[in-house]
């Protein structure tokens, strides 16, 4: 049995959950709602970024037990540019930290780009991220992160890098 799991706080990766359920016919759940996972052998996790961890992953996939008959992939999606490779090495240990190591070594890892919607964010994340901003604009260029870029070149904006052919490779890997 295979499912899509995800959490999604404002959208984009409820978006990427649908369409891969839509192309392989593969049920999506969201994370909260997730009753017994360990019934499935291939278990997509789907998940946004946020300060450095992927929402609801640790709460998920910790409750995995015999991870070695599973087929674990999960998907980060965040603003900042997945083809960078401090960004992905960032993430890599974001999620080193949420879960066990066996399930960080089985797990297969994908990158996708979200979106922004600054008139759609709560008054906790516009704070957060009006502080962010403050803080890093005037940061040297050599300092500056993918994520740091990201929260530069999309503040205050409406912005979406939402790319549906980015889930080829997980379709590839869940077939």
């Amino acid at each position: 049995m295979k499912i899509i799991i995800y959490a999604s706080q404002y959208g984009s990766t409820k978006q990427y959950a649908d369409e891969l359920s839509k192309r392989t016919g593969i049920e999506t759940v969201e994370y909260t709602e997730v009753i017994d996972i360990n019934q499935y052998d291939t278990i997509v996790y789907l998940g946004p970024l946020y300060a450095g961890s992927i929402m609801g992953l640790k709460k998920t996939l910790n409750k995995i037990r015999n991870v070695q008959d599973k087929k674990l992939i999960v998907g980060s999606v965040g603003l900042a540019d997945p083809n960078d490779k401090r960004n992905r090495e960032e993430i890599m240990n974001g999620i080193k930290e949420q879960v066990h190591g066996c399930i960080y070594n089985k797990a297969r890892v994908y990158f996708l780009r979200g979106a922004i919607d600054y008139s759609n964010l709560n008054l906790k994340h516009k704070t957060m991220m009006a502080f962010i901003h403050r803080k890093v604009k005037g940061m040297n260029e050599e300092e500056k992160t993918a994520e740091i870029n990201a929260v530069i070149e999309t503040y205050g904006k409406n912005v979406s890098y939402i790319d549906f052919d980015a889930l080829n490779p997980i379709i590839d890997e869940i077939q």
